[in-house]
């Protein structure tokens, strides 16, 4: 007999870091409010999950689909406020200071940006629960 524990944070945190393809580490309170923010859009769109904020688990062990949306959602906030920080670079310019080639970086954050958002709003549509009155 297979005993399943609850889901905690790191499993949610783990699924976060499959997708995030970077140099540099975040600091672990950034990734708790991407953390903090997934679950809460998650809640907004789907259920109360429970998550406990003292122990870092949910009350049961969650389907791998909401681990994986949770996760992906950290994901887009991450590259929300990648394309925040190369916006900023971008606008950057000056007397000695010339920063070339911010237009490319900043196209393709933000079509990577707006192609996990879709993912993210098709995954979190399958998740709800569809009424329908004939």
């Amino acid at each position: 007999m297979e005993i399943i524990s609850n889901t905690v944070y790191q499993d949610v945190v783990d699924v976060f870091h499959s997708y995030v393809m970077s140099k540099y580490e975040f600091p672990d309170l950034l990734e708790k409010q991407f953390f903090i923010n997934s679950l809460a859009e998650y809640e907004l769109e789907i259920a109360t999950l429970g998550f406990n904020f003292e122990t870092n688990e949910f009350p049961i062990a969650l389907p791998s689909y909401t681990i994986m949306t949770l996760g992906l959602i950290m994901y887009i906030n991450s590259l929300t406020r990648e394309l925040s920080r190369v916006m900023k670079l971008n606008s950057i310019t000056g007397k000695d200071v010339s920063l070339t080639g911010m237009d490319a970086t900043k196209r393709v954050t933000k079509s990577e940006l707006d192609s996990e958002l879709s993912r993210a709003n098709i995954l979190l549509n399958k998740q709800k629960t569809h009424c329908f009155d004939n």
